[in-house]
């Protein structure tokens, strides 16, 4: 019997998790074009404590959601039609608040790091060629050695600071 009521409890709570969490979800995820290990990565983390903890004592996964998603997600034409709608319509070329001017009117500094940095965020190899080349600083592309580098002191007092 307590287990009849565990299942009833589990299955209202589920129907709540769908209504509240993952049809917004779904919908954010058809639009950004995420893979299933991305939505359920997003969903799980939105999630109020309460519903992952009840997870994790159960022992369910978000696997056991898909079952639950394939008989309860509307399918309707009505709302398909609306998400057509809403991802057509056009937004203004140019930013409307001077906020979204200021931010759309400065260059991004980070594309320059970037391009000259691979994943692992050291230099890449071309970069490193030709800052050897022209005799430049490795660690910030200055022309000084290792002990003036300023940025390198400052990266270090940074460090000493937060221990």
């Amino acid at each position: 019997r307590n287990q009849r009521v565990l299942d009833t409890h589990w299955g209202k709570t589920l129907s709540y998790l769908l209504r509240q969490f993952f049809f917004p979800h779904r919908i954010l995820q058809s639009r950004v074009n995420w893979n299933d290990a991305a939505f359920a990565f997003h969903f799980q983390k939105g999630l109020p404590s309460c519903i992952t903890d009840q997870l994790a004592l159960t022992g369910q996964r978000l696997k056991m959601l898909q079952h639950r998603k394939t008989n309860s997600t509307p399918s309707t034409s009505k709302n398909e039609d609306a998400l057509k709608h809403k991802s057509s319509k056009k937004f203004p070329l140019k930013p409307s608040t001077p906020f979204a001017l200021a931010l759309a009117s400065r260059p991004k500094k980070s594309t320059k790091i970037a391009l000259v940095l691979n994943k692992e965020g050291q230099l890449n190899w071309d970069e490193r060629a030709r800052r050897e080349k022209e005799g430049l600083f490795l660690y910030c592309g200055g022309k000084h050695d290792l002990d003036s580098c300023v940025k390198r002191i400052t990266r270090e007092a940074a460090k000493l600071a937060k221990k």
